[in-house]
């Protein structure tokens, strides 16, 4: 009896994955909190970006090339919008400083 082969995945039809909402209060996020959410996304992304695994996967062209610059450009454009919400945070900040 051999081994079954394990499912392919066929394409993006990720339709099955819910996002579960972690602000569980109901109350409006903070600004800080959006930042360290972002910054949270932010961190795991580029733990895969460096991950041998996935730059293997990139090496072997067994995934399109292009999925490397994706990444990149997720994580460009997170940063992006962390220095726009950073911006907000410092101003709080420093009204409630004075």
């Amino acid at each position: 009896m051999g081994r079954a082969n394990p499912p392919v995945w066929q394409g993006a039809n990720l339709n099955f994955i819910q996002i579960e909402h972690h602000n569980s209060s109901n109350k409006p996020m903070e600004p800080i909190g959006i930042l360290q959410e972002f910054n949270s996304c932010y961190v795991k992304i580029q733990a895969i970006a460096q991950d041998e695994n996935w730059l293997l996967l990139i090496a072997d062209k067994k995934i399109d090339p292009e999925a490397a610059t994706h990444v990149g450009d997720t994580l460009h454009y997170l940063g992006e919008v962390m220095g726009c919400v950073e911006e907000i945070v410092e101003v709080k900040f420093n009204q409630e400083a004075e």
